[in-house]
């Protein structure tokens, strides 16, 4: 296993997500600090010196890593919490809900993310394209998010090098060339030295911003870091400014 593989982990695996964590402080708590990593191999190169396929082709390789399972919730505001198991295995991430049961399940054995879910202890199926915009139990977030579809669009261009809460980041945007599910474009923000997604926006038609996502803290579970805790944020207005509502989804503990 590779140096940069190992630091790549986690964006969105419970919704989304798997986020990767290492190489970061605490965004909202700095009282626990991320560990020191090697860094990527865009690390000392500047945006004229990579291309968006390499950048996104490292964060697509970090999905298949860990080999255990988690405890999380998904909160939204201060009275709706929505417990799930989350299982990270080498060919497959797993969201297990209860009342009604329910398994949303990435498949990444041959790298193309793809979605499935069963119902009620039903066989499991795929999710078809049309359902990818949809939200998941009332939530933020929606089976496009858990897909993470966007990191094999195959128009993407990197923006610029940006600083985010202090970390140097490469934006890189992508283009939806189906026009399923709910975003026509993607814009992501990634950690130049750890190869982590630290924010994505996901934009419409129009170009307005609809969602966002922000990691905010990470922790180590045992010997594993990864994100804890990140925000989910559905936006409205004309330019997408506002939020309409927020899902926090964090990782709790290490399932026995």
């Amino acid at each position: 296993m590779t140096a940069p593989y190992r630091l790549l982990r986690l964006f969105l695996a419970a919704a989304l997500l798997c986020l990767p964590a290492a190489g970061l402080r605490a965004q909202e708590d700095a009282s626990e600090a991320a560990p020191d990593t090697e860094p990527t191999s865009f690390a000392d190169k500047s945006i004229e010196e990579m291309t968006a396929d390499e950048v996104l082709r490292l964060v697509r390789y970090s999905y298949t890593l860990y080999n255990r399972d988690f405890t999380g919730a998904l909160r939204l505001g201060l009275a709706k919490r929505i417990p799930f198991l989350l299982s990270l295995k080498p060919e497959a991430i797993r969201f297990v809900f209860n009342d009604p049961a329910q398994v949303i399940m990435v498949d990444t054995r041959n790298e193309r993310f793809a979605l499935l879910e069963g119902v009620g202890g039903g066989e499991i199926k795929p999710v078809p394209p049309s359902r990818y915009g949809e939200t998941i139990r009332g939530t933020d977030v929606t089976y496009d998010d858990l897909s993470m579809r966007f990191l094999y669009w195959p128009d993407a261009r990197i923006v610029s090098q940006e600083k985010l809460k202090g970390r140097d980041t490469i934006r890189v945007r992508i283009r939806n060339p189906d026009g399923a599910g709910a975003y026509a474009s993607v814009e992501v923000w990634i950690d130049k030295i750890s190869g982590g997604m630290l924010k994505m926006i996901g934009n419409d038609a129009s170009g307005r911003a609809v969602r966002r996502f922000e990691v905010l803290h990470g922790k180590k579970f045992g010997d594993v870091w990864m994100v804890d805790e990140m925000r989910i944020e559905t936006l409205t207005g004309a330019a997408g400014g506002a939020v309409k509502s927020a899902t926090r989804l964090q990782i709790q503990g290490v399932q026995e």
